[in-house]
């Protein structure tokens, strides 16, 4: 490759990573729910990655399942697989990212989950979801790029908005945790002062 073409691809990496980080700034707002974070994060990845579905995958600890929450078409109807199942699940159990071009020649990919929704993959590209603690929390992929196959330019991408996603929601959880703090000490509050109130009066 020439030193022009590669300066052009450079150019427009930077191009894409800048576009992702500033489209998806508004994930960081704290008040945004989960379902929300989803939402928008798919939203922008597809148009970004030129792919036809995105989706995230968060694990259940206490069910030892991966649940996708958040697939574009999906009317948020919640996928459930094992933990190790398909390529999101062995993304997840070894930690690492995954592209596949030809899902009829990858043992990895799991068929039943294009058998619940009626959607063909054709090829994908996953990486996993893990948190400043080194916890591994889900997987995010793209599904079917409209032109050619997944690169590892996409992979790049991927990497950064899983980077990205994963702080928004550890940002939605964190808020959701101080909501339920408060309002269960609104409620303590209230009894004792309601308590306080039905006190016989005494000399």
């Amino acid at each position: 490759m020439s030193k022009s073409r590669e300066k052009v691809k450079i150019e427009r990496s930077i191009v894409r990573h800048y576009r992702l980080a500033n489209e998806m700034s508004e994930l960081f707002d704290l008040e945004s729910s989960i379902d929300n974070v989803l939402a928008v994060s798919m939203y922008k990845l597809n148009q970004l990655m030129d792919s036809e579905r995105s989706s995230i995958f968060l694990f259940e600890p206490f069910k030892q399942q991966l649940t996708s929450f958040s697939s574009q078409d999906l009317e948020k109807k919640e996928i459930r697989i094992p933990k190790s199942s398909g390529v999101a699940g062995w993304v997840f159990e070894h930690r690492i990212p995954a592209i596949v071009n030809d899902t009829d020649g990858d043992s990895r990919f799991y068929s039943g989950v294009d058998d619940m929704t009626g959607f063909r993959t054709r090829n994908l590209i996953c990486t996993p979801l893990i948190d400043n603690k080194d916890r591994c929390s889900g997987t995010l992929q793209s599904l079917n790029k409209k032109s050619g196959n997944f690169t590892t330019d996409d992979l790049e991408l991927l990497d950064l908005t899983a980077r990205l996603v994963t702080v928004a929601i550890s940002n939605s959880r964190r808020y959701d945790e101080i909501q339920t703090t408060n309002m269960a000490r609104k409620k303590l509050i209230k009894k004792i002062v309601s308590n306080i109130g039905n006190l016989p009066n005494k000399l």
